[in-house]
Parts: C-alpha cells; sequence; structure tokens
C-alpha cells in the first residue's frame, strides 16, 4: 500500500472536515499504486486544503537510517495541468526560474523520457554543487487516471562521463558533485480545471555540508520552486487561468 494510503488510515480523518481538493486527492489515492517514485514522502491531508487557499505548503520527513530528509511541497494552480507539465518538463529554462545557474539536457532530448539533465546550483562560502538526473515519465499512470495524474520521476544520474569534453566539465572543476539525488513531480488534474502539484527532492549535498541540517533548509526552496513552476507554466501559450470564483 502506497505511504498515503497508510497515513489516511491512520488519521481521524473524517470527509465533512476535508476541503473538495483534499477530497479529489483522496478519491484518486488508489491510483498511487501506479507511480514509478521509490519512497515519496507521505503528505498530511490538510496540506492540500492549505495548498487550495493559495499556500505554498512544504516539509520535510525524516526516513529511519538516512541523514538526508524527503523534502516535499503542495501546490494548487489555477492552471490545466497540461500547462504545468510543460513548465516541470522545460529543463532548458529552469535556470532563468530557478535558484540553479545551469540547467540542461546532456543526454537525450528535450521533453522526452530518459533524458538526462544537469544542473549547477552557486552556494555562498561552501563549493558549488552540481547534480545530473535521469528523467522518466510515468505513462502508465496517466493511462491508468483517464490523464487525471502525470508523474515526472528524476533518478541519480550524476556522472562526469556525461559532460566529459564539453563547455560545462569546467563548472563540474569549480564545484562538487552532490553524493546523491533524487525526486518527482506528480500532478493532479482537478474537476474544476485546477491542477494540484505534489514535488519532492531528496538529496545529500556530500562534501563537508551535513545532510540533516541541509534538509532541514530545504522549505524555503521548495516553496520557491513551486512559485516559479506557477509562473513559468502560466507562459504556456495555451495556458488559461481556470476561475473558480463563484
Amino acid at each position: 500500500m502506497h505511504p498515503l494510503c497508510l497515513l489516511i488510515a491512520a488519521l481521524p480523518f473524517q470527509p465533512a472536515l476535508a476541503g473538495e481538493v483534499a477530497d479529489e486527492v483522496l478519491a484518486l489515492a488508489p491510483l498511487r499504486a501506479h507511480r514509478m517514485a521509490v519512497d515519496p514522502p507521505s503528505i498530511p491531508v490538510a496540506a492540500y486544503d492549505r495548498a487550495a487557499e493559495g499556500k505554498r505548503v512544504a516539509g520535510v520527513q525524516f526516513v529511519e537510517g538516512v541523514a538526508a530528509g524527503q523534502g516535499w511541497g503542495v501546490a494548487v494552480y489555477d492552471l490545466p495541468i497540461e500547462a504545468v507539465w510543460w513548465a516541470v518538463n522545460s529543463e532548458d529554462v529552469h535556470e532563468d526560474w530557478l535558484r540553479v545557474e545551469v540547467s540542461q539536457v546532456v543526454d537525450g532530448e528535450a521533453y522526452r523520457d530518459g533524458r538526462a539533465v544537469f544542473q549547477y546550483l552557486p552556494l555562498p562560502v561552501v563549493k558549488d554543487r552540481w547534480w545530473v538526473v535521469r528523467v522518466q515519465n510515468n505513462e502508465d499512470i496517466r493511462r491508468a487516471s483517464g490523464g487525471r495524474m502525470f508523474e515526472k520521476v528524476m533518478e541519480d544520474a550524476t556522472d562526469p562521463a556525461l559532460i566529459a569534453g564539453t563547455p560545462l566539465a569546467q563548472r563540474v572543476e569549480r564545484g562538487r558533485a552532490v553524493a546523491w539525488t533524487r525526486g518527482s513531480w506528480l500532478l493532479i488534474g482537478l474537476a474544476d480545471g485546477r491542477t494540484v502539484a505534489e514535488y519532492f527532492v531528496w538529496s545529500d549535498p556530500g562534501g563537508m555540508i551535513p545532510a540533516r541540517p541541509a534538509s532541514r533548509f530545504a522549505r524555503g526552496a521548495i516553496r520557491d520552486t513551486l512559485d516559479a513552476m506557477g509562473s513559468l507554466a502560466r507562459s504556456y501559450p495555451d495556458a488559461t487561468v481556470v476561475s473558480t470564483a463563484e
């Protein structure tokens, strides 16, 4: 059973106390069995209703035996799922929207399944960090949900060989590779046309940066990422803002 299902079963949750967004998310919970992300964090039910109020909700969950915590965030965008999906998969422009200085596909093709994405993050005091992730798009959950759920999974593929002989190799020499990183985006299309986005990232920065304390600072970066993806999604050529005003 998916961790969210276990969490729901354990909580003294009564549907009458949940908002419409949480109700829809709960109704689709059985489809999480189709997720490709391994060990995603359990998100509290209340986070969805707070996100529906326009908040960018973020937290950190620790796993026994692992120093690095899982940073997670939830947002509800007044945009169709296709626009948000386009934004989270547009890695070649993420450097213009996120804290990373470089974001570039270094193997495969943009938007294509199996591509490898290099990102470089400048940091004060300590060495900059860089990493590569291999991106998989979950076609199974899209089909099983009838297009209501999209998932993008990022698995660690940090390897200097992927950028050897390219201009990016000079940046790598100035920085340090993370020990490991992984994460995912799960998008849920709501009945009213809006989109729930669940984002999680799980990374060990390596080097002299202790993983556990660093994880506790993840909330701010996750909220910034959620804000940035919302702004980028609004630039999607076919994006139409969904109004829920009565």
